[in-house]
């Protein structure tokens, strides 16, 4: 089965971890069939690209790499932020379009699949009508529960969707979501992330501390994620001032990722006087997110808006317990002997949950056995169906 999977939400020689969980997802799938990713970027302009390099890295990123062993292609699309963000499906789809005609004279595509909904699904359903190819769109958080709110997008989502031989979503919330748009649920598959059991799993907060050169020896609140509005950074800063107020033992948070808020999320630990119990680790690669979570008493995730994020199931498989908010698929992984749930945007229903959970005693080997072992290749497995199930089925018109 020839198979091109579509998403901006892709590493590149420059982003390594720019989409590692769909990198993941591809490396198991690439044992299954013949595999290749389009993951478009951002058109910039020839005369610009010396001068914004450094904003923007991915204007050096090639037209077509390998990245493990897998191919890869960046066909360039133009972007143009708030004003014309809905227009950015239509601005995909003549490259792709292109692109995939050129694969498809080389070899006959037997299914496209496009991981995130919009601009990718969009774009990538309209070559799949013109191609009369069967067409996956996979659903992954904001893109279902936020982007069809935005304005003009609602039409272009519900659209694509109906165009698309088979829908699949990360979790059971996404399903309802997309059911709520007016789609049966026999034409939605639910595919969770996997996960990679070996490399995240338990090790002690002594060894990890000590790998990571943290001498710091009292509670640890960690969180990795994008410092941008959708993680909500700020609330989980708020929540730390009164953390650090209620409980002794100088409790820090550890923050490990970066984004556009960085600055001000930064500014706002210095403005609460905390300054010295939240540190700002920047992006760290992959490999050491597990030594991260390991030395860490607890983790928190207060965003705003998710889909299933991999990183909630990261943390229980290290044994360490999570704060999480109340969004997206987050109930469905989260019990009462793994962690607790917080109201979203509220640093006040953050704050005491952060508490309880450092203030207990967790059975580390409990948290990681309250998950189901589920791995890349079960993923996999689970997608492959789904493109058969696609390549059988009458396209909706």
């Amino acid at each position: 089965m020839k198979v091109l999977l579509v998403s901006n939400n892709f590493p590149n020689s420059l982003e390594p971890v720019r989409g590692i969980f769909t990198y993941h997802l591809a490396k198991s799938l690439r044992k299954k069939c013949d595999l290749e990713v389009i993951a478009p970027l951002p058109w910039i302009p020839k005369a610009a690209v010396n001068r914004f390099s450094s904003t923007h890295p991915f204007a050096a990123v090639p037209y077509e790499e390998h990245i493990n062993g897998i191919k890869v292609y960046h066909p360039r699309y133009l972007v143009i932020p708030k004003i014309l963000g809905f227009m950015h499906g239509m601005f995909m789809f003549f490259p792709l379009l292109r692109l995939i005609k050129r694969l498809e004279n080389m070899r006959k595509i037997d299914v496209l699949n496009a991981h995130w909904v919009f601009p990718d699904g969009v774009a990538t359903a309209w070559v799949g009508e013109m191609l009369n190819t069967p067409t996956v769109i996979t659903g992954m958080g904001c893109d279902l529960n936020y982007y069809p709110y935005l304005p003009f997008r609602k039409k272009f989502i519900v659209d694509a969707l109906n165009m698309a031989n088979m829908i699949t979503v990360k979790g059971k919330e996404l399903e309802q979501t997309v059911m709520a748009l007016g789609f049966p649920e026999r034409k939605i598959s639910v595919i969770p992330n996997g996960l990679d059991f070996e490399k995240f799993s338990i090790i002690s907060r002594k060894e990890a501390r000590r790998k990571l050169h943290l001498e710091h020896a009292g509670p640890i609140v960690l969180s990795v994620a994008s410092l941008d509005e959708a993680k909500g950074g700020r609330y989980l800063i708020e929540a730390m001032k009164w953390v650090d107020r209620q409980m002794a033992g100088n409790p820090i948070l550890i923050m490990v990722g970066d984004g556009p808020l960085k600055d001000k999320l930064i500014q706002q630990a210095i403005d609460l006087g905390i300054e010295k119990s939240v540190l700002f680790m920047g992006r760290r690669p992959h490999e050491e997110i597990p030594v991260w979570i390991n030395a860490a008493d607890l983790f928190s995730l207060s965003s705003v808006r998710e889909g299933r994020p991999n990183v909630v199931l990261e943390a229980l498989a290290c044994g360490t317990p999570v704060v999480a908010s109340n969004v997206g698929s987050i109930p469905e992984m989260i019990q009462p002997e793994n962690g607790r749930i917080a109201e979203a945007a509220d640093s006040k229903s953050l704050a005491p949950q952060i508490l309880d959970c450092l203030d207990r005693e967790w059975d580390r080997k409990a948290i990681r056995n309250s998950i189901p072992r589920f791995t890349w290749e079960d993923s996999a497995e689970l997608y492959m169906e789904a493109y058969l199930r696609a390549m059988g089925r009458v396209k909706s018109r």
